[in-house]
């Protein structure tokens, strides 16, 4: 989840400390449009918490902090566009992980709410460094290029991820932490004629 953070904060980093989003045979994956959609729903939110948890080690300057609140607002209104169907993939993702199953628009807020608190956990300057210094060159871009670019990061990263982990990672995990993209190939799109 570590990589979740730094890449949807610094947008390239969701890093190291939050778990493993390693693609494997046994770990189910969302397709990028999947991705996509929960990425930009959760954008709001991820930005937000890095933010806080990064004033404490950057420059009152940094690009992730400067004008925070206006990035927070323009990725809430794209996030609204993708909240049901956000909702919807992450209550299919996490059915197995959960006692009672939970439609998207319960499970959507109980995800949001629970990010901070994983996120913040572990945060340190290196991190916070690459999150601001990646975030700064990305941040221009419309919610769903940056989620585009969150999924690629995930993708790329995950190769580097051994296939078997071993047990003691695994009794580590947290939820969201196997949620990986499944491999894919990005298309160049046509504009309309």
């Amino acid at each position: 989840m570590r990589k979740l953070f730094a890449a949807a904060v610094a947008l390239a980093a969701i890093g190291s400390h939050q778990g493993a989003i390693a693609a494997s045979a046994a770990t189910p994956c969302m397709s990028k449009s999947e991705f996509q959609s929960v990425a930009v729903t959760l954008l709001p939110v991820l930005h937000s918490q890095a933010v806080t948890s990064c004033k404490a080690f950057l420059p009152a300057n940094a690009g992730l902090l400067v004008q925070s609140a206006e990035l927070t607002a323009r990725y809430a209104s794209s996030a609204e566009r993708e909240r049901v169907a956000a909702g919807e993939i992450l209550a299919r993702m996490l059915a197995d992980q959960l006692p009672v199953p939970m439609s998207g628009s319960a499970i959507l807020p109980f995800v949001e709410g629970m990010l901070p608190g994983l996120l913040a956990q572990g945060i340190d300057a290196q991190t916070c460094e690459a999150a601001n210094n990646i975030w700064t060159a990305i941040a221009p871009l419309p919610a769903e290029n940056i989620a585009s670019t969150l999924g690629a990061i995930l993708v790329a990263a995950s190769k580097d991820k051994k296939k078997d982990a071993g047990e003691s990672d695994k009794s580590s995990a947290r939820p969201l932490d196997d949620f990986a993209v499944c491999p894919y190939v990005a298309t160049a799109e046509t504009s309309g004629s």
